[in-house]
């Protein structure tokens, strides 16, 4: 056994584990490998119903349909959501991965559901089938992107992406193996159940142990998803976290900030990311003065700063900062501190954030890096940028 457990390491772990992997690695993957096996259960499972509402290519016509259907279902439809998503996802993968990881997954679900219900409804295969592609093509693409993307980029400490992401293949690979079986019989045992409660006259039972089973498979995997999605904890900021980050160093200097524990807890997986009093970060222009005037105004008290600040007219005047292009990393925690100070500030005043930011700035970063964030960075998304120089005329 001594011989043996070394050699599984080597080939399921990276090298190095776990001084090479994130602390969150271990949970993450526990939720992960049951997310899988379910998700292969049900891979097979749907593949075996498409083939029962093909007729198995026996009936008349079944064969041509397939051919037909191969570059529609796979690739004509497939490319299209890839696309879609593609160009939609992008940059909301990766600020917000949890989320996105949670959705894109049940989303797949989703395409299996419909898979599913092909044989109850065989002349609808064809219109079946390419929904169930195109929304599991679009599924694919936000989980590939952030699994290959942001979550090795996380989860790697060693420069050891590849190798990551090597092992997590190898143990797809021999979860796959298992599945199949498993979903083979589970498929099989349903369908026998369903059918003879069917030639028992029994409807309606037949559809209950059939949708039954099936929704129990699709249960387990949603949940495993999102307890996987839910045991990461990011130490790189996004908008959320530096908002909250902001909002505790404003209310309390003297305390130590959360760390990514503490601040993944709050954030959750589909927990809203901002209530009625979080400030709008990376605001445009309409969302820092009520019309042009007061935006100008707005652009000329930030003083060549790198971030603007001001109300959001459309959040019933929630504070509010726009950022430039040029915004360094450290532009950025200053612009979160000043607009938190701005949304406590009992006098309104954006001369006193703006202040408070260039005196505090740099003791806020410091304070987060002793609690373990990066501070190189700061990801936004889809917020927007802007270049712009002032008349002073």
């Amino acid at each position: 056994r001594a011989s043996v457990m070394p050699e599984l390491r080597r080939i399921f772990l990276p090298s190095g584990f776990p001084a090479t992997t994130s602390a969150d690695y271990v949970e993450w993957l526990r939720w992960q490998l049951l997310s899988l096996l379910f998700r292969d259960v049900l891979e097979i499972m749907s593949a075996q119903s498409l083939l029962v509402a093909l007729g198995m290519g026996n009936t008349p016509g079944a064969l041509p349909l397939t051919a037909a259907a191969k570059w529609v279902l796979k690739d004509g439809v497939g490319s299209f959501a890839t696309l879609i998503a593609g160009s939609f996802g992008g940059q909301r993968y990766d600020e917000d991965p949890k989320r996105w990881w949670g959705l894109s997954n049940t989303l797949e679900d989703v395409a299996r559901a419909i898979e599913l219900v092909t044989p109850a409804a065989p002349g609808l295969f064809l219109p079946l089938a390419a929904s169930a592609t195109f929304v599991r093509a679009a599924a694919l693409t936000g989980r590939g992107s952030l699994l290959n993307g942001t979550f090795m980029q996380h989860f790697g400490r060693n420069n050891n992406l590849g190798d990551i992401r090597a092992k997590l293949e190898v143990q797809g690979r021999w979860l796959a193996l298992i599945a199949l079986p498993a979903g083979i019989q589970v498929f099989q045992l349903v369908s026998a159940a369903a059918a003879d409660l069917a030639a028992d006259g029994d409807e309606f039972g037949a559809f209950v142990a059939a949708f039954g089973a099936y929704g129990g498979v699709i249960g387990v995997h949603v949940f495993a998803c999102w307890q996987a999605a839910k045991s990461l904890k990011f130490d790189t900021l996004n908008r959320f976290r530096l908002l909250k980050l902001a909002e505790a160093f404003v209310a309390n200097e003297d305390e130590e900030l959360p760390d990514c524990v503490v601040v993944a807890d709050m954030e959750g997986v589909y927990k809203p990311r901002r209530t009625a009093t979080t400030p709008s970060y990376g605001a445009s222009p309409s969302e820092i003065g009520e019309d042009w005037n007061a935006f100008t105004d707005a652009v000329r008290l930030a003083k060549g700063r790198s971030y603007v600040l001001g109300w959001d007219p459309k959040r019933d005047d929630v504070a509010s900062v726009l950022l430039l292009e040029h915004a360094t990393s450290r532009d950025m925690l200053a612009a979160a501190l000043a607009c938190q100070k701005l949304r406590v500030d009992e006098t309104k005043s954006r001369s006193r954030a703006y202040a408070y930011a260039d005196e505090r700035v740099a003791d806020f970063e410091a304070s987060m890096i002793r609690s373990g964030w990066k501070v190189d960075y700061v990801q936004t998304g889809v917020a927007p940028r802007f270049a712009m120089s002032v008349d002073e005329s």
